[in-house]
This record gives C-alpha cells, sequence and structure tokens, in this order.
C-alpha cells in the first residue's frame, strides 16, 4: 500500500476514514466497533491499513452497517467482511433484496471496476486491480435492520434513521451525544468549493425532506458520503446551500421542458452541465443514466410526467 491516508477524528468515538473520493466512518467505544458506509473494492484496502494504523484489532469491528444499495456505497463490503472476520452487514431489508438481484450485482461490478480504477488512480492507492464480480451478501454475516432501530458500539448508541428520496431502503446514522449525523448521500454530491449533482434519484419531496429533517436536528458534524465531513457552522452553511442548489435545478429541469425540451435532451443538458471533477470517478453510463433519473423526478414532482 502506497502512503497512508490518515483517518481524522471528527469526535470522542468517531473518526472519518477512506479518502476524499469515498468517506467510510469508524465508530469506537470501549473496545469495541462499528463502520458505516462500506465504500469500493479498491478503497477496502485502505480502509483495513487505517483500521490497524488507529491500533482497531480486527476482532473489534463488530458492525459494517450498508448506508443504501448503491455500486459506490455497497462493493466494498465482501472485503470487510473478509478483513473484519467478526463483523456483521448491517442492512435494510430492501438493501439486501436489491443486492441480490443478478442484474444489480452485474451493473454494480462494472460501475465498481471503472470508479476503483479511477479512485486508486487519483489518490495514489497503487495499480488498478482486477475485482471479482460482486455477489450477494453472504447470509450468515447479516443483520437485518430499519429505520427507528439502533444498536450498541461499546457505550455509544447509534440510532438509525430514515432516508427518502436517494435510494430505496436507505439508512442514515445518528450519533446522540456527539449530535453527529452521518448522513451519505442524503445531504448531497458535495465539491470542496460548491454543492454539486443532485442526488434525487427516487423522489425530489421525498429528497428535500430528508434534508429538512436533517437540519432540524441541528448536527454539529456532518458525515457525507464523499469529498469529507463538516463540523460547526459549516454544516448550517452547507446544508442551506444544497438545498437552495438543489431547487434550483429542479426549477430550471420544469422550466426547460414546459419550454419544449424533451427527457432525452434534458437528460444531456443535466450530463454537460456536471460530468467533470469528482463525478468523473463514475462512468459516462452511470452518469447518464443518473442524470435521466433526475429529469424524471423532477417532471414527476411538477406533475408534468405520470
Amino acid at each position: 500500500m502506497p502512503d497512508l491516508i490518515p483517518p481524522r477524528q471528527l469526535g470522542p468515538n468517531l473518526w472519518l476514514l477512506g479518502g476524499h473520493h469515498l468517506c467510510l466512518y469508524l465508530i469506537r467505544d470501549q473496545g469495541q466497533a462499528a463502520l458505516f458506509e462500506v465504500g469500493i473494492s479498491g478503497t477496502t484496502p485502505l480502509v483495513l491499513a487505517q483500521l490497524a494504523h488507529l491500533g482497531v484489532a480486527p476482532e473489534e469491528v463488530a458492525w459494517v452497517i450498508v448506508s443504501h444499495a448503491h455500486s459506490d456505497h455497497s462493493a466494498g463490503a465482501r472485503g470487510l467482511l473478509t478483513g473484519l472476520p467478526r463483523a456483521r452487514l448491517v442492512l435494510s431489508a430492501k438493501s439486501r433484496e436489491l443486492l441480490a438481484r443478478t442484474s444489480t450485482l452485474a451493473r454494480f461490478s462494472a460501475d465498481d471496476e471503472f470508479s476503483s480504477a479511477e479512485v486508486m488512480r487519483l489518490e495514489g492507492l497503487g495499480a488498478p486491480a482486477s475485482w471479482p464480480e460482486l455477489e450477494p451478501p453472504p447470509e450468515d454475516r447479516l443483520c437485518l435492520m430499519e429505520a427507528g432501530q439502533s444498536l450498541a458500539v461499546g457505550g455509544q448508541r447509534v440510532e438509525l434513521l430514515p432516508e427518502k428520496g436517494h435510494a430505496p431502503g436507505g439508512l442514515l446514522a445518528w450519533l446522540p451525544g456527539q449530535e453527529a449525523l452521518l448522513a451519505s448521500d442524503s445531504a448531497g454530491f458535495r465539491h470542496l468549493d460548491r454543492p454539486g449533482f443532485p442526488l434525487y434519484f427516487v423522489s425530489y419531496p421525498g429528497y428535500l425532506q430528508t434534508m429538512e429533517a436533517m437540519a432540524a436536528r441541528r448536527p454539529e458534524v456532518l458525515g457525507l458520503g464523499h469529498q469529507g465531513a463538516l463540523a460547526g457552522r459549516e454544516v448550517w452553511q452547507y446544508l442551506e446551500a444544497t438545498q437552495a442548489h438543489l431547487r434550483s435545478w429542479h426549477q430550471k429541469v420544469a422550466r426547460r421542458y414546459r419550454q419544449g425540451q424533451d427527457q432525452q435532451a434534458l437528460g444531456a443538458w443535466l450530463f454537460e452541465a456536471f460530468y467533470r471533477d469528482e463525478l468523473a470517478i463514475y462512468s459516462p453510463a452511470n452518469i447518464a443514466y443518473c442524470c435521466s433519473l433526475l429529469v424524471r423526478r423532477s417532471l414527476r414532482a411538477e406533475g408534468l410526467i405520470g
């Protein structure tokens, strides 16, 4: 492994792991640990090395929590479970269903291959590798949990919260006492200098409702799925700016459709607007498909299509 990307401590029991493009979170207390987020195949060796750097024994990790069933937040599960022999994979029933589908696994394998190669190249994590095809999560290592439930990591409670709008069966995590919210992609795709690609792939209104519910908790720490974590005043500023950003792009999509642009043209326009910088770790086909979803979700929210 090339130079280790150092973990960053966010609170008494919380660390940011992974790299710039994919973020994972270590929760550790009283000799027990959990990971929130899974990452991709290409980040797994880095995360295991970061745990060793912090002195976390593999047997100490009891839980690996899947935030949602998208390739960049689920493909690393196999490698983490191999390296963490006592850990159980926590995920919702809907996420398990999606990750067991042959068609989903084939698409996610291709996405993982592309993104792993790009992230390893950009972050200096070694030469790109050829990763095995993804398989359904191992049933004997699963722990099905839903929003509203919680688990204990030593003396730290981790409350699972519902996510609406980004992915079916998504989960957020709230750490009371630390006022830390691990939001994954429900808090948007952030570039270091601006809000980025909209992520309301399931529902535009649901996505905004989730962001409003997150802001109402007034978190002191906000753990994002990409490009780091925020703390203090940065959290409020970012959540406000991201909600305004999403509303603006939603309105642009609806306005252009009313002016005569069809869905295909709108998808191409969104692709041209956003496919650069950190978003380019994903294949063009992946992002083009996501753009088509955004168009449909905006038009449906406005009652312009059924």
